[in-house]
């Protein structure tokens, strides 16, 4: 789905099951913006890329932003653009994000939810969290536990919510084929500007939460999903 030019000003919920009784809101791509309205729920997940720059000072923006906000949890993947987060020279970016639990090859377990999230992606112009398609991201998803309610990355998964402008499909396919081991009850992601949105196929709801477009405009709503 293309959002490029287009305005969507709201979001309706998704329901996944009555079991758990948690909202979750979901938010990508954001590119240094803050000030927009975030729906209230119980879970706020950021997928990557709240850079716009990689610099230090973007975070301790983000940040502020964050404590503004009400979500009881809120947890953060890293992005190709997040460079604070993989440059191991520089200050810690995790003690920056003190309103965020930061999720890196980790899982997080919360009211009967394990949640478990990454950063990395194929390989993509010289970015931050690349790596070369095959075995070494086959090893990173690997390590996704098979009791995995709600897997966030900032890759897609290949094929789905995944196509960009020039239709191509760049997701990746070592994560497709994780998931058809895990099975998570939600797969939450941004990175493909262009296919914001949200997809169900094979008992798994996939949330491409990307608010910026192509010309990295901020257009898009955050996507709620209840579970």
């Amino acid at each position: 789905m293309h959002t490029s030019g287009k305005n969507i000003l709201t979001s309706q919920p998704r329901q996944a099951s009555e079991k758990y009784g948690i909202r979750l809101v979901c938010i990508s791509d954001i590119h240094g913006a803050t000030g927009f309205h975030v729906p209230d729920g119980d879970i706020l997940i950021i997928a990557g890329d709240v850079c716009g720059y990689g610099k230090v000072s973007e975070l301790a923006i983000f940040d502020q932003f964050l404590s503004s906000l009400p979500h009881p949890l809120k947890l953060l993947v890293a992005g190709n653009h997040d460079w604070p987060f993989a440059n191991p020279n520089g200050p810690d970016a995790k003690d920056l994000v003190k309103n965020v639990v930061y999720l890196q090859d980790a899982s997080f377990d919360y009211y009967g939810l394990r949640f478990w999230g990454s950063p990395w992606q194929p390989w993509f112009l010289n970015w931050a969290f690349n790596l070369p398609r095959g075995p070494a991201l086959e090893a990173v998803w690997q390590k996704i536990p098979n009791d995995t309610d709600v897997l966030i990355t900032h890759t897609p998964p290949y094929g789905i919510l995944d196509e960009t402008y020039r239709a191509k499909h760049v997701g990746c396919k070592a994560l497709s084929d994780a998931l058809k081991r895990v099975r998570p009850a939600v797969h939450v992601f941004g990175h493909i500007h262009e296919s914001y949105g949200v997809q169900e196929s094979e008992g798994t709801i996939f949330v491409n939460a990307s608010l910026c477009n192509f010309h990295y405009q901020l257009v898009n709503a955050p996507i709620v999903i209840d579970l």
